[in-house]
C-alpha cells in the first residue's frame, strides 16, 4: 500500500480517503438500523425461531415476513386468503374447458419478493422437501414458475407453524414416493373446495 500511495496523486489520495470515510459511515449507519432491528424483533423471538427452521429463511427474511403477516394468523382466513392477499396465488386455469391465465396477482409486493428469495436459496437445499418440489416443478413449468410455487408452499408452512407455533419438520427429497398422502395434502384439497379446515391432534384425548 505504501508503494501505491507513493505513485498516487494527491487528489487521488484525497477521494480514496473521502470514499474510506464514507464506507466507515455507512458501515455505522448500518449498524445501528441491525441494532434497532434486533430491538424490535426480541418480543418476537419465538416466531423468528420458528420460521428459520424453514429451509431458505434467515434472520433477516424472517424480520420481513413477521414485519408484513405479524404474528396473529386469525386475521386471515386459512391458507388460500393469505395467499391472496401475498400475491401468489393464481387464479384458476381453467373454464368450461377453456384455458385462462394463470400469472399471479400484485399483492404484498415486499413480501412476496423475500418468499421469493427464500424459495430460491431453499432451492439449492440439499434433500429437503422443498429442492424437491422446486425441482419437480422447474422441470415441468420452468424456473420462474417454480420459484412462485416454492414461494406459495413456503407460506402455507409458515401460516401453519405461525397459526399452531409448531417448528418446520423436514420429510427428506423423496417424500413423495415413501409416505401416503399427508394431512397436509387433504387439507390443501378441502380447502380448495372453499371449505376452512381445523386440524387438531388427537392425541391429547
Amino acid at each position: 500500500l505504501e508503494a501505491l500511495d507513493g505513485r498516487m496523486k494527491k487528489h487521488h489520495r484525497m477521494m480514496l480517503g473521502l470514499h474510506l470515510d464514507h464506507l466507515s459511515y455507512v458501515e455505522k449507519q448500518l449498524e445501528k438500523v441491525e441494532f434497532e432491528i434486533n430491538q424490535l424483533l426480541e418480543p418476537h423471538l419465538p416466531s423468528v425461531e420458528l420460521l428459520i427452521t424453514i429451509p431458505g429463511i434467515q434472520k433477516d427474511a424472517a424480520a420481513v415476513i413477521l414485519a408484513e403477516l405479524g404474528n396473529d394468523m386469525s386475521h386471515f382466513g386459512g391458507d388460500p386468503q393469505i395467499a391472496t392477499w401475498a400475491g401468489l396465488s393464481p387464479g384458476n386455469n381453467e373454464s368450461a374447458g377453456k384455458k385462462k391465465s394463470s400469472r399471479i396477482a400484485k399483492g404484498n409486493k415486499s413480501l412476496k419478493a423475500v418468499l421469493c428469495q427464500a424459495a430460491w436459496a431453499a432451492s439449492k437445499s440439499k434433500g429437503t422437501r422443498l429442492a424437491s418440489f422446486f425441482y419437480r416443478i422447474q422441470k415441468r413449468r420452468g424456473q420462474r414458475k417454480a420459484i412462485i410455487a416454492t414461494a406459495h408452499l413456503m407460506l402455507r408452512m409458515i401460516y401453519r407453524m405461525l397459526k399452531d407455533k409448531i417448528p418446520y419438520r423436514e420429510v427428506g427429497w423423496d417424500y413423495l414416493t415413501t409416505s401416503k398422502p399427508s394431512v397436509e395434502y387433504w387439507v390443501k384439497k378441502i380447502e380448495a373446495q372453499g371449505f376452512i379446515v381445523k386440524v387438531e391432534s388427537t392425541e391429547a384425548s
